[in-house]
């Protein structure tokens, strides 16, 4: 960053495992693929605020640099962590993501919230099932960006 900028753009990421399979039940499991997931974001100077492992699905809040595209990042994301999880052998099956993702922009005064509502995945969903909120999401979206 230059030293006369301040470059903020926080990203809200969310991506599922191929066919929605739930490979992360385990919680050493899911502890060792967000350990991978932080050191992937240190490597590329992203700025890793939370994130969580549900059986078939990771939401991660960063910071993305300037430099960095969210294509990019995310192939970094998910390329990088299923070759990670693959090769140290975490499941006795292949493993991999699904080819799909979402990325939405979270406003600073958002960041508390969005904080929670990743920190309370899995009370959250007990209410809510996860295809009932995407599904909502996506109308969401939809009314926004409809004419």
């Amino acid at each position: 960053m230059h030293k006369h900028s301040m470059e903020v753009c926080w990203l809200h990421l969310i991506w599922s495992t191929k066919e929605r399979y739930p490979y992360f039940e385990d919680q050493h499991k899911v502890l060792k693929v967000l350990e991978i997931l932080k050191d992937i974001c240190s490597q590329h100077d992203v700025f890793y605020k939370t994130g969580y492992v549900n059986p078939d699905y990771v939401h991660l809040l960063v910071d993305l640099p300037v430099n960095l595209s969210i294509q990019k990042l995310l192939q970094y994301l998910k390329g990088l962590s299923s070759h990670m999880i693959n090769e140290i052998g975490l499941f006795k099956t292949r493993f991999s993501w699904s080819k799909r993702y979402a990325a939405s922009s979270v406003s600073s005064g958002e960041i508390n919230s969005i904080v929670q509502y990743i920190n309370n995945q899995r009370e959250h969903h007990r209410k809510v099932p996860f295809l009932e909120e995407w599904n909502n999401f996506k109308k969401k979206i939809d009314m926004v960006i409809s004419p």
